[in-house]
């Protein structure tokens, strides 16, 4: 019985990085459309973009279609769970490769995300993150040769 109680609170804590290393896949994989699974329809980005309702999010994603790739390194996931909803930070660096005057380069950028998400009817998505941009960076880049 304890065992149940102890995997339950441990499978709780999860949520909140699970979720969020979701995001990063969906979001390097360019699979908008999938944001759904994660986000309720009334989601909200907030902080340096204000973007409302998960529609309008998918749509605003579409940006990134101006980068050849994007690498998001999630990382220190934490918060606490008030009922059914957590509340949280999630640290967060991402980096987006493009070319400029023929050189490979990529920006990177420091996130800081305060997280809200809820759980409904046994399904946790979120609602609620605010984009805090602590930094960024441009730097060329020395990519591998491929042949």
């Amino acid at each position: 019985m304890k065992k149940d109680i102890i995997s339950s609170k441990l499978s709780n804590r999860l949520i909140p990085a699970k979720l969020s290393y979701l995001y990063a896949s969906i979001i390097d994989r360019r699979k908008f459309s999938s944001l759904g699974s994660i986000m309720w329809d009334e989601f909200s980005m907030s902080g340096h973009y204000e973007i409302n309702g998960l529609e309008n999010f998918i749509t605003a994603m579409q940006q990134l279609e101006n980068y050849q790739s994007t690498m998001h390194q999630v990382m220190n996931v934490q918060g606490e769970w008030k009922g059914n909803l957590y509340n949280g930070e999630t640290y967060c660096v991402a980096s987006h490769i493009f070319n400029q005057d023929d050189k490979p380069h990529k920006l990177d950028m420091g996130i800081i995300y305060s997280d809200v998400i809820e759980v409904r009817d046994g399904t946790a998505k979120f609602i609620l993150r605010n984009f805090i941009l602590k930094w960024q960076k441009t730097d060329i880049l020395d990519l591998p040769t491929q042949g």
